[in-house]
């Protein structure tokens, strides 16, 4: 089709160069081949018998926003394809010409149009039931390399083309995980909390040579891979996983999501997707809590991380002195005795570490069942154990009882915006 023709030309000539004058990486520029293409083809379907895309007007862009509209598009999803026509239109010289999404829809009510970028349940594989630490062993019998992918998206909060591009000695600065292949371009540091992050990358490196990418080097029939190749193996493996927004209704973006807010627990703050609320600590502490978390997703403003764990609120109160102990005791009633099981010899000590952190506040139970919820707890970083911190643990004891209370109650983690 020569309308196709001339917009490939077009994006071939312009799609490398950022607004800002910086080149774009290939996965950039192929987005707004995937993006522009079916706009343009969608118009010739609307009847619009356009021959170049150069005489794109304001006319195809109503009848565009009309039809994703009303094919029920979401606000997100159509505000997107704007972004990238209006970047488009950039290009042959016509700045200006797409306007926001209410110019061309105004019989729309706008809260209808209005993106909220909140999350107000958990995106994260745990809390949608997904045994992470199982997904991980299914992925290693799939392919070595996939499941090496997945460990350090959990462990990191890595985005997708972050951990095929990710040069794990590279990376590794001690007590930080540097990431260098980052959306936007803007390098960023992870702390290594736990000993978890810290085995998962000495795994990483033990399996990758010194120079090497964690994406695949070849393809299956030996020759080079590239980095599309490993994003198209990447996607068949997680499909083949079962995760999909269709099949499991997260994707593996959600363990970016799972990242954040496991750091934030490490940081003694309860997201509110799962459960926390904005009155259980100082709003000063908790906006650098939240600050905190920011850093280590690769942004600079908290507010970022209503995306990740949902909005705290501007009003809040003081929560009740008694909110962890009554948890977190109702947590612990419901475990039935089929689960309490004796506890290893290696886990006896934290167990005892964790019991007196309970007793502190109150909470005297079967040790057995606070080895149920650390479990719990230590699943969400892909471990079967993991070793409690040295300092305070009940932000995470307290999420995972209220984990094992909705889960009880077949209830999802709603966030309270």
């Amino acid at each position: 089709m020569e309308l196709i023709t001339k917009l490939n030309e077009i994006i071939d000539a312009n799609a490398h160069i950022r607004v800002n004058g910086k080149v774009s990486s290939h996965r950039t520029a192929t987005a707004y081949g995937e993006g522009l293409r079916p706009a343009f083809k969608l118009l010739r379907e609307l009847g619009y018998r356009i021959q170049d895309p150069r005489n794109i007007e304001e006319k195809h862009i109503k009848a565009l926003c009309v039809e994703w509209y009303e094919k029920k598009k979401a606000p997100k999803t159509i505000q997107g394809y704007l972004s990238q026509l209006r970047i488009f239109c950039g290009w042959i010289g016509k700045a200006g010409l797409v306007k926001e999404i209410y110019y061309y829809l105004p019989d729309v009510p706008r809260e209808e149009l209005r993106v909220n970028a909140v999350a107000r349940t958990s995106k994260s594989w745990a809390e949608m039931g997904i045994d992470v630490a199982e997904k991980v062993e299914i992925a290693f019998q799939f392919d070595q390399r996939f499941g090496l992918m997945l460990l350090a998206q959990v462990a990191f909060g890595l985005r997708r083309m972050e951990v095929l591009q990710m040069q794990p000695w590279k990376c590794d600065k001690g007590n930080r995980f540097s990431v260098y292949k980052t959306k936007g371009g803007r390098p960023r540091d992870v702390d290594i909390d736990t000993e978890v992050q810290r085995a998962v990358l000495d795994l990483i490196k033990s399996k990758v040579g010194k120079t090497e990418h964690l994406g695949w080097k070849h393809r299956s029939d030996g020759s080079l891979a590239t980095l599309e190749y490993s994003e198209r193996r990447y996607n068949h493996f997680m499909e083949k996983l079962g995760i999909t927004k269709a099949l499991a209704a997260v994707t593996g973006h959600g363990l970016r999501a799972q990242f954040a807010e496991n750091a934030a627990l490490l940081r003694h703050l309860i997201p509110v997707t799962l459960g926390g609320t904005g009155g259980q600590m100082p709003r000063e502490d908790l906006d650098l809590s939240r600050l905190q978390v920011s850093e280590q997703l690769g942004h600079s403003r908290k507010s970022v991380t209503t995306a990740y764990y949902g909005s705290f609120g501007r009003e809040t109160q003081p929560d009740s002195p008694d909110r962890a102990k009554l948890a977190i005791e109702a947590a612990l009633a419901t475990i039935p005795a089929d689960q309490l099981l004796a506890i290893p010899q290696e886990r006896q000590r934290d167990c005892a570490s964790l019991g007196e952190e309970l007793m502190a506040i109150g909470v005297y139970d079967d040790p057995r069942k606070v080895q149920v919820l650390w479990s719990r707890h230590s699943h969400r970083h892909a471990i079967d154990w993991l070793a409690p911190a040295a300092g305070s643990n009940l932000a995470a004891l307290e999420a995972s009882a209220l984990s094992l209370t909705r889960a009880r109650d077949g209830a999802p983690s709603q966030a309270k915006v």
